[in-house]
């Protein structure tokens, strides 16, 4: 009904409701209008802050002798969040849900095991140019992980079946042990200063496979040339990379604070 009434009566965007202006009229309906444009805007003017920033970065770069000239700008995440020591508190919450995720999968062994596990990046070719991309941003995407790194039933059932002589408490002990000492500050906990602590095996399909949307991009567009990475957290620029044969930093912004 709801659909029918959105195709067939003039809607209201956010209730469905019928409109005889842009929305139906609800204070609600016509609040949440004027957010969802604000955010809209607020996101346009700061990917056209991050543009200027990075036209002004790439002419500058491009006086040095060490970037070639053929280099394509790319504009990408990136994060400078210090490394601090592993809080108890998130230790404890994360063995938690764990118990949880472990005791639903082990409950259903036969159920779903998503995706196969994905091995390791080339070093050459679109996987190269992925894995170098990644290691330029040092993990943005990775802060969403929080306390539960996106492991679900069906990833530790995978890895259950995978390691038949373990036990469900095993299988956890496993996965604690390779909890970091240290990690990044506001990331998942197993975002570690050398990148993810978990083998790809361990890894949530989330994690295996994802993408961000600017790097969906560089990924169809890059060719065989080098590519000059502009990294921001939002609209604060972070670092310049030149990838070719590997990930060269070429310029960073100070440290945040902790």
């Amino acid at each position: 009904m709801h659909e029918y009434r959105r195709r067939v009566v003039r809607g209201c965007p956010i209730c469905g409701r019928e409109a005889a202006g842009e929305t139906c009229g609800h204070a609600y309906c016509t609040g949440e209008l004027e957010a969802r444009r604000r955010r809209v805007r607020d996101e346009r003017e700061r990917q056209e802050r991050r543009e200027a920033q990075a036209r002004t970065l790439d002419q500058a770069l491009r006086l040095r002798p060490d970037v070639p000239a053929s280099a394509v700008l790319a504009i990408l995440p990136a994060t400078d969040r210090p490394v601090v020591r592993q809080d108890r508190s998130r230790r404890t919450l994360f063995s938690e849900k764990l118990s949880d995720v472990l005791e639903t999968a082990a409950a259903d062994p036969e159920g779903p095991t998503g995706d196969a596990v994905v091995a390791e990046p080339a070093a050459a070719g679109e996987a190269g140019l992925i894995a170098a991309a990644c290691a330029s941003c040092r993990g943005f995407c990775c802060r969403l992980g929080e306390d539960h790194a996106f492991l679900r039933p069906a990833t530790l059932r995978r890895f259950l079946r995978a390691n038949p002589a373990l036990t469900p408490a095993q299988a956890k002990e496993e996965y604690l042990r390779r909890l970091p000492e240290e990690i990044i500050a506001g990331g998942c906990v197993y975002q570690g200063r050398d990148g993810c602590a978990l083998p790809r095996a361990m890894r949530s399909d989330v994690c295996n496979r994802y993408h961000c949307e600017d790097l969906e991009a560089l990924r169809k567009s890059a060719g065989p040339a080098p590519v000059l990475v502009i990294g921001f957290d939002h609209d604060r620029f972070v670092r310049a990379s030149l990838i070719g044969d590997g990930v060269r930093t070429l310029a960073e912004a100070p440290p945040t604070a902790p």
